[in-house]
């Protein structure tokens, strides 16, 4: 048995040992890597604005600012903190051409101003300053209060919408990424025509195939944690995550409408993101199986790559000219579930268990066909 097991775990290293050592998926690493804390530095954190005593900051500096004037007002969402916030830092009412915003707001107002004031903002065309403040019972806060059955939390959950924008952008690049690397695990040994050298060893006989498939499942799982951690080390250290209680409608600057609040809009954000990180974990591992499940019907590289990015972004085309069923089937496919809209939009109308118990049996499947298809090619 110990035999067995050091053998399958020997197999299972020089199978990772091909993949992880390709120049192209170390060069494709990198580049999503690069390419995620570059969105995160330049759109995400410089495009940043915070206006406090008619001073403007920008960037980093806009952050720490609006980090800093939000803790002392973190907590309960009450009227008296609305109050002293435009009693201190004025409602907002400058835009400008082609610019997202109010260009003079900073956290505090531009929060106040969105949910507890009659000002609004869709572009910088269409915009009413505001003039007012309402009381928190006569706006859609005071509907989170009733729903909630207490005081809507409030801090500084800048951090929660920036990780989850970094992350979605990772998930996308490390979907090509694994493409990439893990269509070559069985179609490889076809064009390099080693497959019936493979099954005249002791090891062909059954062991290589389920050392290909775990190498290929253990890449996707570093792939995964990599970007995860791409995405959430810089949004902790720059914007930090605080407030991860606060409702998720708030927390990711959702328009919200009275007579329209539903129980998705008081979900903790931080509950919100370890939803989207286990649609993710399996997006990305049935995306692996799905390829790997081509990999073995394709007899060169290239054609397991391509068909396998066919497979990825079919989803996204069927989804765009269907409904009802066809709607959600191509939701639960990986391309998709990566999108937090549409997890947002899965957990609204309550189809995240449908979806594992779609992606589940499919991804067993797509196993059982490698194997099955890799091991009937003794030819």
């Amino acid at each position: 048995m110990k035999l067995h097991l050091k053998l399958y775990l020997k197999l299972c290293h020089m199978e990772f040992y091909k993949l992880w050592h390709r120049k192209a998926f170390m060069i494709g690493s990198m580049f999503t890597i690069l390419t995620m804390l570059f969105y995160f530095q330049v759109v995400l954190t410089g495009g940043e604005i915070s206006t406090v005593n008619g001073v403007k900051y920008y960037g980093k500096e806009a952050v720490k600012v609006n980090r800093r004037i939000t803790e002392s007002y973190r907590g309960e969402l009450t009227d008296q903190k609305a109050e002293q916030i435009i009693a201190e830092y004025g409602f907002p009412s400058v835009v400008e051409y082609d610019y997202p915003g109010w260009r003079d707001a900073n956290y505090l107002n531009g929060f106040v101003t969105k949910y507890l004031s009659d000002g609004s903002y869709s572009s910088w065309d269409d915009y009413t300053v505001p003039t007012r403040l309402y009381a928190i019972k006569d706006t859609v806060a005071g509907e989170l209060e009733k729903a909630m059955g207490g005081r809507v939390p409030f801090a500084y959950t800048r951090g929660w919408e920036a990780f989850l924008d970094v992350l979605q952008t990772g998930m996308v690049l490390a979907s090509i990424l694994l493409i990439m690397a893990v269509s070559i695990v069985f179609a490889e040994e076809s064009q390099t025509k080693m497959l019936p050298l493979a099954f005249t060893t002791q090891e062909g006989k059954g062991k290589v195939v389920w050392a290909k498939i775990t190498a290929g499942f253990i890449l996707t799982i570093i792939v995964y944690g990599a970007v995860v951690l791409s995405a959430i080390v810089p949004s902790a250290i720059v914007f930090g995550l605080d407030g991860g209680n606060c409702p998720l409608s708030m927390a990711l600057d959702k328009n919200l409408r009275t007579g329209h609040v539903f129980k998705m809009d008081w979900m903790p954000v931080q509950t919100f993101a370890g939803i989207v990180l286990g649609a993710g974990l399996l997006a990305m591992l049935l995306l692996s199986a799905l390829t790997m499940c081509v990999s073995a019907h394709c007899k060169s590289n290239f054609g397991a790559v391509a068909a396998a990015a066919a497979v990825w972004g079919m989803p996204l085309l069927i989804q765009i000219t269907c409904g009802g069923l066809g709607y959600f089937l191509t939701s639960c496919m990986p391309m998709l579930l990566v999108m937090t809209d549409l997890v947002y939009e899965l957990i609204l109308w309550e189809r995240v268990g449908l979806v594992v118990a779609v992606d589940l049996p499919l991804l067993i499947l797509c196993v059982e066909e490698s194997c099955r298809i890799y091991k009937g090619s003794r030819e």
